[in-house]
């Protein structure tokens, strides 16, 4: 049995996350632990000093009777499913670093890509996001509000251990989804560049995916992957790559937050520690 991490901010609750969760948990028993996280104020001059020398935002006063009901909806919308659940509250200003630290305990964590700190400007909350991606001690799903469960995986592979380590780390948590059709995408610089430790990474993904294709994307064609990804039946994006290898152009240029936002499907990040 999984365990699966699902954190909302305490104010708001995502249904694609949740959702993303139940279709899980329809192919394979999964222990769901909602966690409840406090809203903070992020504006420059509401940082406080806290342990060890970080600078912590500060706590925004909690709506009390919407968490209340946000964890109630959770617990009735798991209980009707069958899910197996707990529901962790921490209203500390140290809950981040607890999420963090949960994680490191847990095989998954989904976030919700439209509902997660949404009172926060795009920037802001970018950027948030993109540090709980970065600091996951765990594969994460981050899902839209609405998307068709994936039947498509497209792999993006550049060569890196990071790039490797998601793929694997995809195979091994959702073999299920791995038996569907499956794409090999290698960003390159330049069209027919040798795909990098070709016979490696094709005995890897053919030994874990059914119906595997490769194909290659030239970087400077970057702008017009959303574009293909659009022509394909309920995709879902499994990349290692989250700001720090070859992948990376594409978040800068295509894939930062503010951009999943306004797309349909979710995105495995998992990346090498």
């Amino acid at each position: 049995m999984k365990k699966v991490l699902i954190a909302f901010d305490g104010t708001h609750y995502s249904n694609g996350a949740y959702e993303m969760a139940k279709r899980l948990n329809e192919q394979e028993k999964i222990l769901l632990i909602g966690v409840f996280l406090p809203a903070f104020d992020f504006s420059e001059q509401n940082y406080v000093l806290g342990g060890g020398g970080m600078y912590m935002p500060i706590q925004m006063e909690i709506d009390e009777n919407k968490l209340d009901e946000n964890v109630e909806r959770f617990e009735y919308e798991c209980t009707r499913n069958g899910i197996e659940f707990r529901v962790h509250r921490d209203h500390s200003s140290y809950s981040l670093q607890r999420l963090q630290r949960e994680s490191r305990f847990a095989d998954l964590m989904i976030i919700g890509s439209q509902q997660f700190y949404e009172y926060l400007q795009h920037d802001v909350a970018d950027e948030f996001i993109r540090d709980i991606l970065h600091d996951a001690e765990c594969p994460v799903i981050v899902a839209p509000e609405k998307f068709g469960f994936p039947e498509n995986v497209i792999l993006a592979y550049d060569g890196t251990r990071s790039s490797v380590f998601a793929i694997k780390m995809f195979a091994y948590l959702f073999g299920d989804l791995c038996e569907g059709s499956t794409t090999l995408v290698y960003a390159t610089r330049k069209l027919h560049n040798t795909l990098p430790d070709e016979d490696y990474i094709k005995e890897l993904a053919a030994g874990h995916f059914n119906g595997l294709t490769f194909q290659q994307l030239e970087l400077r064609k970057l702008d017009y992957f959303h574009t293909w990804l659009q022509d394909i039946k309920n995709p879902i994006l499994v990349t290692g790559a989250f700001g720090r290898s070859g992948w990376s152009d594409i978040f800068k240029k295509s894939f930062c937050i503010s951009d999943i936002h306004e797309n349909k499907y979710p995105v495995f990040i998992a990346h090498y520690a």
